[in-house]
């Protein structure tokens, strides 16, 4: 680690930015010239903005060239002047988060007082990296309706390479492959992203709060921290001399919501929401702050299918369908002081504690979560020179969830249609829902994470080209965990059969109880720290040609604060490589390569121990009413208990390329074309290793006081691979904002099945797959991958492949016209989601594999894994595969905006899902199933058509 720091130091010695994708900012850089061609040094070049708080100014170098870095997003007015020449300037230049372009000065002879006034298109391509990336600026974002609950990562359903979920009342947001833990998210350079890798429903923000939003999908440089999901990169707004500010209502009654389930429930938005903001100065060109408020009254409904409703009133006549309320107060607040000419401070305070009730169509009750915190950050920004600059950031947030105790008496009682004995024991097949308490345990996170970094950047020259150098420190720690309470005193789960199979009158008799020996447990709690250095460089051999090169190294070090043991130490190393061609002269046309190895976030979680509390499963086997069985699970408390840790156990990491190309047309529009190829390599695994076998026999475990003990470790066994190809067009003028784009997906499982998985004995040429291939992240934390003959590995709703669609597009218009009419609309097409592999059952268990129980040397009475029913219906698990109906919705906007002196007020009448459709975008348990009464059935309906008003003040 010394060596690390040691390098990355001497790196801040000689370095300063390159573009950075630490920050939330973009840049300006170019040549200044004569009207001969010749290099001007020494031409002071100034840019300003109406929209953004202070000045930016640089100087060229002996070879003519500017930089103006970390420039907040907005429209600018660049400015040169040098004695004997014109004043030159020119006019709105579009800065966006994260994006680097050229603009050239030409000087012509002149007095300082002339000015030559230039204006042309704004640049709008990429010139400094082979990144994939897309931007969505907070008007566009607040210009369309993207979603009914008017959430800020709705801007995420224009992004090529992005699938989305609807996942009962929240979203589920994939990138290129990668399930939604993996997805990085910034703002203003602080790392807001939870602890726990939740996704992006745990940041809440007002829309006004939004200034630009950027979403690199793929090549993510060295300075981006750790994530294999593409990063998310806020800039947020900022008070500026100017007093400015915005009030928005949102109003949609549930009768403005229509139905796509005839004869049973549609998921419905019942809301009243009210955002506001201003901004403005402080101290009059010295200290600016902004801040925004949003006010959330939603009550949503879930939909559910009339045989959902039929099932539930005859197993609880007291059923009513549950809808779900959220009532929310979300902060933010900012502030901006120039410390002098050369230094810029800034911070921000964000909370959002947003409680929901959690609804599902298999639940009869609900229960209620708190989601989100608080996070902020400081950030320090210094020009020393024109060729050095500086950053230090610090931040900290509390993102985390808690569960509150519903208060229902009793156990979750889960009913099954039929049972089936399978390794000694009941397992009920075709859920049909829970009625009693809501859920068997009430988890709370404790989890926080804090950052600190610093970054410097140099610019130098060598024979005719230029380097900018870019080298940085990170640290981060990082605690997460889960703290839980069971229910009904340690008596949490109950499964009863319908007395009659199919007959949801028939009543239902129980014939599984499971009783935990406790009510609470801290069941993981682990602290990783995350120490990393990195070094970039992007290197201009010749005006048109930029190659990047660069290389991240992260110390990860996690401590089981449970059993005070280290459970990972490893050294990442993930280079970068990447080269930006401009194919012609005015870099209107851009050619793009990378390669990069990117590991994924820290904080995988990696407990050596696994506890729990002891466990007693009683089955009535005959249905007779008496418990005549019972299988004893000894509790786990220790180092030894049912896990250990590989020393080699190191983070897992995404293997990329990717080729494109980008072409900017008149009327700021530009064109892309991206190829982009993933490998998800050494996925965290649990691999079984006290089962004891004799050849395809289970013969029982090598240690009788456990059953399953396992090693937490790298998959080198199998790996989700996945190819996109992407075309994308984006427009910006003064009238018109347009994203649109289609990608078209491919995957496949490459490799073999881990050791033990019982497959591997059952089925072993069945391995193959190229539809629904499972979650490309992989877990340390749970046994879903040791029993992958279950019939629901891979089926669960939206969950399990959500990401795995074959064709998305996406397109997004806002419109201002004559007479002050506002129009624009969003629609989206997704093929559909694969349900995972299709599985059937015998009649009894194959006695080739051991008989269905085996009793241990002390007397244990142990079910066999191997003596499963299930098989595979077809040859592979690829093979017979069904999806959920496309999804198809469009979204529009009409409205009219009326002047009133300096305040503009906005009327628009915004309708969701236009054409009424109805598609399910997730599979139920046991889906896949030929033997189920669930097979094939969907769920998680999109909502249907709805209507929202929207009225909006901005002065």
């Amino acid at each position: 680690m010394c060596r690390i720091f040691s390098l990355a130091g001497l790196a801040l010695l000689v370095a300063l930015p390159i573009h950075a994708q630490t920050t939330a900012s973009g840049s300006i850089h170019g040549t200044a010239r004569d009207q001969d061609g010749a290099v001007l040094p020494g031409v002071s070049v100034s840019a300003k903005s109406d929209s953004v708080p202070g000045r930016f100014a640089a100087t060229t170098d002996g070879a003519g060239q500017y930089h103006l870095d970390d420039l907040p997003p907005g429209d600018y007015t660049i400015a040169a002047e040098l004695s004997g020449f014109a004043r030159f300037e020119r006019t709105a230049i579009r800065v966006q988060t994260g994006l680097n372009v050229t603009v050239d000065i030409p000087m012509k002879l002149g007095s300082v007082e002339e000015t030559v006034e230039v204006r042309q298109d704004t640049p709008l391509l990429e010139t400094g990296t082979g990144a994939q990336s897309i931007n969505v600026s907070g008007e566009l974002l607040r210009g369309i309706p993207l979603t009914e609950k008017r959430e800020w990562f709705g801007a995420l359903a224009l992004a090529p390479g992005v699938v989305i979920s609807d996942f009962l009342t929240s979203k589920l947001i994939y990138v290129h492959g990668a399930d939604p833990s993996g997805t990085v998210i910034q703002m203003d350079g602080a790392d807001v992203t939870s602890a726990n890798h939740d996704g992006v429903s745990y940041l809440n923000l007002n829309a006004d709060t939004v200034r630009d939003l950027q979403i690199q999908t793929s090549g993510v440089d060295a300075s981006a921290p750790l994530g294999i999901g593409g990063v998310i990169n806020i800039a947020t707004a900022s008070g500026t001399n100017r007093l400015s500010g915005a009030a928005t209502a949102f109003f949609q009654p549930r009768s403005w919501n229509g139905s796509n389930t005839p004869g049973g429930t549609s998921s419905t938005v019942d809301q009243k929401q009210f955002d506001g903001s201003t901004g403005g100065p402080l101290l009059k060109d010295h200290v600016w702050g902004f801040g925004s408020y949003r006010y959330i009254d939603i009550t949503s409904g879930l939909s559910r299918t009339p045989a959902q409703l039929t099932t539930f009133r005859a197993l609880d006549p007291g059923y009513q369908p549950l809808d779900a309320g959220n009532k929310a107060n979300i902060w933010f607040g900012k502030l901006t002081a120039q410390a002098s000419a050369a230094h810029q401070i800034s911070g921000f305070y964000q909370r959002d504690v947003n409680p929901s009730d959690v609804v599902s169509p298999t639940l009869a009750n609900s229960f209620k979560q708190a989601s989100g915190g608080v996070a902020s950050s400081v950030r320090l920004s210094s020009v020393w020179s024109d060729r050095l600059t500086t950053r230090l950031n610090a931040s900290y947030n509390s993102k985390h969830r808690e569960t509150f105790d519903p208060n229902i008496p009793g156990p979750l009682m889960r009913v099954d249609n039929t049972v089936t004995l399978s390794g000694g024991r009941l397992v009920g097949s075709s859920i049909l829902g829970s009625i009693g308490a809501p859920a068997v345990s009430l988890p709370v996170q404790p989890n926080w994470m804090a950052t600190l970094s610093a970054d410097a950047t140099l610019y130098a020259h060598q024979g005719g080209g230029t380097h900018e150098l870019q080298g940085g420190l990170y640290v981060q720690p990082r605690v997460q965990g889960s703290d839980t309470h069971y229910i009904n005193g340690g008596f949490t789960l109950e499964e009863d059969v319908l007395r009659i199979p199919g007959d949801v009158n028939s009543g239902f008799i129980p014939f599984h109880r499971q009783i935990l020996d406790g009510t609470s447990l801290t069941t993981y709690k682990q602290k990783t720290n995350d120490y990393a250095a990195y070094v970039q460089d992007a290197w201009r051999p010749m005006p048109r040609l930029t190659i990047n090169g660069g290389v991240r190294v992260d110390h990860i070090d996690t401590r089981d604060l449970l059993f005070n043991v280290t459970s990972q130490r490893s050294t990442e190393v993930g280079p970068r490589l990447g080269a930006n061609y401009a194919l012609t002269a005015d870099a209107r046309n851009v050619a793009r390569a990378h390669w990069v190895l990117v590991h994924d976030q820290p904080g995988i979680i990696t407990t050596v121990g696994s506890p729990s509390l002891g466990i007693r499963d009683l089955y009535d086997l005959n249905l007779d009413g008496t418990f005549e069985t019972t299988f004893v699970t000894p509790p786990t408390a220790g180092i030894i208990a049912n896990r250990s840790n590989d020393p080699d156990l190191h983070q897992p990491s995404v293997r990329e390329w990717g080729v494109g190309y980008s072409r900017q047309l008149s009327g700021g529009m530009a064109a892309n074309v991206d190829v982009v190829h993933r490998a998800f390599v050494d996925r965290p695994d649990l691999i079984e290793t006290n089962g004891l076998y004799n050849g395809d026999v289970f013969a029982g475990y090598k240690n009788p006081a456990f059953n399953e003990i396992y090693v937490a470790t790298n998959n080198r066994w199998n790996t989700p691979v996945y190819s996109s190809a992407d075309v994308s067009i984006t427009k910006r003028t003064a009238r018109v904002e347009a994203v649109a784009s289609y990608v078209r997906q491919w995957r496949h499982m490459d490799g073999t099945w881990q050791p033990n998985d019982p497959a591997s004995f059952i089925q072993p040429d069945a391995f193959a797959n190229d539809k629904g291939i499972g979650s490309s992240t992989g877990t340390a934390a749970a046994t879903s991958d040791a029993n992958s003959l279950s019939g629901t590995q891979m089926t669960q709703p939206v969950t399990g492949s959500g990401q795995w669609q074959d064709h998305t597009v996406r397109t997004g218009l806002t419109y201002v016209g004559p007479w002050a009419l506002i129009l624009s609309g969003s629609y989206t097409f997704q093929s559909g989601t694969w349900g995972g592999p299709i599985v059937s059952q015998l009649s009894k268990s194959d006695p080739a594999f051991g008989p269905p129980t085996v009793t241990l040397s002390n007397g244990r009475v142990v079910s066999n894994p191997l003596a499963t029913l299930v098989r595979f219906a077809y040859a592979n698990r690829g093979d017979g595969q069904l999806h959920t109906p496309a999804l198809n919705a469009l979204n529009l906007r009409a409205g009219r905006r009326f002047e009133l002196g300096r305040a503009k007020a906005d009327a628009s009448l915004d309708v969701f899902n236009v054409t009424n459709n109805g598609a399910d975008q997730g599979f139920n348990v046991g889906s896949n199933q030929t033997y189920n009464p669930q097979y094939g059935t969907t769920t998680f309906r999109q909502l249907p058509r709805s209507a929202q008003v929207v009225l909006r003040i901005t002065f």
